[in-house]
């Protein structure tokens, strides 16, 4: 079958599941994102395999699934005691492994833990935000992925028809200063559009048209550079695609790129600006 109908079928089926997950909260959208993180976490690890390092995947899998629940019980005082106890768990194990770099076997564990487990955690986070009234987080979320939803498809569309220029061509070959462009003001108007939407049912929005926007601004360009970032780990290990385990769309990591750096950013700035 053709890969673009895979992509299709297979957006078609998994957005109403992520929808549904997002508006529903609570552990519905819990046990998505610790799904996603877990995948993401054995693909990150398995990036240092393909540099011949020996990540520890229990310590990083113990880790990664008690930082989620910390996130979403909201128990940040244990968080830093737990990522302490995992630093030194790592480099105990390695005292008895014997076997390849011990100081690559640790990087690559603490980095693919970091990588994954706060950047894609914090939408946990995000999520959870109550502050700012009923549907708060829930429109939070939204707005990232509409944002980069957007910013993906101009950038898409811009750099097939106009692209000429090419842009971080050392990471990501295919990509053009117009489809980047495009992708930036894409991001401004699918947030807008999510701000819309949720008015036009009579909805309060949490946030202002300026607020709105900001995260806009964060989907045009980090999300973009989120997705160089994970170009340049695969680039380096001379690899097309995180994983093959989405069809026609590669690996978790693939997917969810950008949202690793609009997430925790997004999280930051209403944090301490907004709220």
């Amino acid at each position: 079958m053709n890969s673009g109908i895979v992509r299709i079928i297979v957006a078609v089926i998994a957005i109403p599941f992520f929808i549904a997950a997002i508006i529903l909260g609570g552990w519905y959208f819990f046990v998505l994102i610790l799904a996603i993180m877990l995948l993401g976490l054995y693909e990150a690890l398995d990036l240092g395999r393909k540099k011949n390092t020996l990540p520890q995947t229990v310590s990083a899998f113990l880790f990664c699934t008690a930082a989620g629940f910390f996130f979403y019980h909201d128990m940040f005082d244990f968080f830093l005691p737990l990522f302490m106890l995992f630093i030194v768990t790592v480099m105990t194990v390695e005292l008895f492994r014997n076997q390849g770099s011990a100081l690559l076997n640790i990087s690559s564990t603490v980095f693919g833990v970091i990588y994954v487990t706060l950047m894609i955690g914090s939408m946990i986070l995000l999520r959870n935000i109550s502050e700012l009234g009923e549907y708060a987080g829930a429109q939070l979320v939204f707005l990232v992925f509409a944002g980069i939803w957007a910013c993906d498809t101009f950038a898409y569309y811009g750099g097939k028809f106009f692209g000429n220029r090419k842009f971080f061509e050392r990471v990501s070959p295919k990509k053009t200063w117009e489809g980047a462009i495009a992708g930036f003001f894409g991001a401004f108007l699918g947030v807008w559009v999510v701000k819309i939407l949720y008015e036009s049912f009579g909805i309060v929005f949490s946030l202002s048209l300026v607020q709105t926007l900001v995260i806009g601004l964060f989907a045009g360009t980090l999300g973009q550079i989120g997705d160089l970032a994970e170009s340049l780990l695969k680039r380096d290990a001379q690899i097309k695609d995180s994983s093959s385990i989405i069809p026609g769309h590669g690996g978790v990591l693939d997917r969810f790129d950008s949202m690793m750096f609009v997430g925790p950013v997004t999280y930051a700035y209403v944090s301490l600006f907004v709220i």
